[in-house]
């Protein structure tokens, strides 16, 4: 293979590895991308857990609150039910938790008390039974004994709130089981959804970051909006559950007002140490398979001319009788011989010889085709393989167009030189059945014609010029 096409081979090897590098560094930078969104989701979650916190706590006080108020009902079963008896408890519950919004009891699921009075006082004789959007929620906590938690609804006085529904089951002596408790009616919170927010620190962006809460409902499919920014939902968001009293399936939202943070120092030095690397194995690959080529080319060409070496003919040689055996078609191959090379250098020196050498060998590549071998098998030898057999008259030709090139007057450094040379030529499998044999009788038909050539020149008086090629 020539150096040219190794010089192909390498750079193409080269680019493969340096884009390679640089796929693999794109798929690391990628990586390190991915953790610096992981890590910076972590930083909101831990953010959000706060925030969490502060909620649940919030709305775990205020059901406390509505125990409170159930315990103090509890006391007073035995007695006739007057609304005056609960305003103080009442009062002071409202006082201390601004995210209560009214408080009501309800005996017998009938509201006969409610606190404030006047904002609500059309309430009052309320039967929950009969309150289509209301009576799930009492009716639930009813039957399961447990605090409920309904809403946010909109209120007709304006606003949004959860309504916390805390049945009564007082105890009828020290110790009673809950289950053989007969039930009272149920006591009502009703919580301002802005308060309750306010009171836990909860704001559509905190530290840059914009939360919402969704209800993600009993079945976990997702009911509602409940606060913040809508469109979170949509993005890619951190989600941590709130865990709630009364059966509430809320959910927290965070996302990074300005959008995951995937760039940072860390990215740009993984890009630009996997680029240079991947710079370093493509010039290194290419160096490589260029200096594997170039051994290669140095064992199988001759190192002054370029030309095939004795070993790369011959091979090529066997190939084609190999091909020879199987098609029929066997080859042709000349060996052209420079007649007195020896004085060229004796009179001008081993440089001009060497460049006499060169241009016979360019000067034998142009009369040969693509496919044809030209090799320099010894000091001023040289030996052209031409693949297919051919008939007399067109061998004939060949030669001639040859000698006729190659004995052209070589000029060089102020010297004109003429050259003069022998060529003998054999076929394959006419002339013989080997390759040995074959190179055998080209050379004994080269030297044969090298001695007609002498004893032609010995009729001619010498001038005193030295004959060379």
């Amino acid at each position: 293979m020539s150096r040219s096409n190794g010089t192909w081979v390498a750079s193409a090897i080269a680019i493969v590895c340096f884009l390679t590098g640089i796929a693999v560094t794109a798929h690391v930078g990628l990586l390190v991308r991915n953790e610096l969104v992981a890590q910076h989701k972590r930083g909101i979650a831990t953010e959000l857990s706060e925030a969490r916190a502060r909620l649940e706590t919030e709305i775990s006080r205020t059901v406390a609150h509505g125990l409170a108020l159930r315990a103090f009902v509890a006391e007073l079963k035995d007695k006739r039910f007057v609304a005056a008896d609960y305003r103080n408890i009442s009062t002071e519950l409202i006082n201390e938790n601004p995210s209560i919004r009214s408080v009501g009891l309800a005996p017998g699921n009938i509201l006969r008390a409610v606190f404030p009075l006047e904002p609500n006082k059309a309430a009052l004789g309320l039967d929950y039974r009969s309150n289509a959007s209301q009576w799930p929620a009492v009716e639930k906590a009813m039957l399961s004994r447990e605090t409920v938690i309904a809403g946010p609804i909109d209120l007709v006085q304006g606003g949004r709130a959860l309504l916390i529904r805390i049945p009564v089951y007082p105890a009828q002596f020290s110790g009673q089981p809950l289950a053989d408790r007969t039930y009272w009616g149920v006591a009502s919170l009703v919580l301002d959804e802005e308060s309750l927010m306010a009171s836990a620190g909860i704001q559509p962006v905190i530290k840059d970051i914009s939360l919402s809460v969704l209800d993600k409902g009993e079945d976990g499919a997702g009911s509602g909006f409940l606060f913040g920014d809508k469109t979170l939902a949509d993005l890619d968001h951190v989600a941590l559950p709130l865990l709630l009293p009364g059966g509430l399936n809320w959910e927290l939202l965070g996302y990074p007002a300005g959008g995951w943070s995937s760039t940072g120092k860390q990215v740009w030095i993984t890009q630009f140490v996997g680029s240079l690397i991947s710079l370093v194995f493509g010039v290194m690959a290419f160096l490589l398979i260029s200096e594997i080529y170039k051994v290669r080319s140095m064992a199988l060409h001759d190192p002054l001319t370029g030309l095939a070496n004795r070993r790369l003919l011959e091979e090529r040689m066997y190939q084609l009788a190999s091909m020879c055996e199987r098609s029929g078609v066997g080859f042709e191959i000349f060996y052209v011989d420079l007649d007195a090379f020896k004085p060229v250098n004796d009179s001008y020196g081993h440089s001009v010889g060497d460049q006499l050498l060169i241009e016979i060998g360019d000067r034998l590549q142009g009369q040969t085709r693509q496919s044809d071998t030209v090799a320099r098998v010894g000091g001023d030898e040289f030996i052209v393989l031409t693949p297919g057999n051919m008939r007399s008259p067109e061998k004939d030709t060949f030669v001639n167009r040859m000698l006729e090139r190659v004995t052209r007057v070589f000029e060089f450094s102020g010297a004109s030189i003429d050259v003069k040379a022998s060529i003998g030529s054999a076929s394959f499998p006419k002339d013989a059945s080997t390759v040995a044999d074959l190179l055998r009788v080209a050379d004994r038909r080269m030297y044969a014609q090298k001695a007609k050539s002498k004893q032609s020149a010995m009729d001619v008086p010498e001038n005193g010029v030295p004959q060379a090629g």
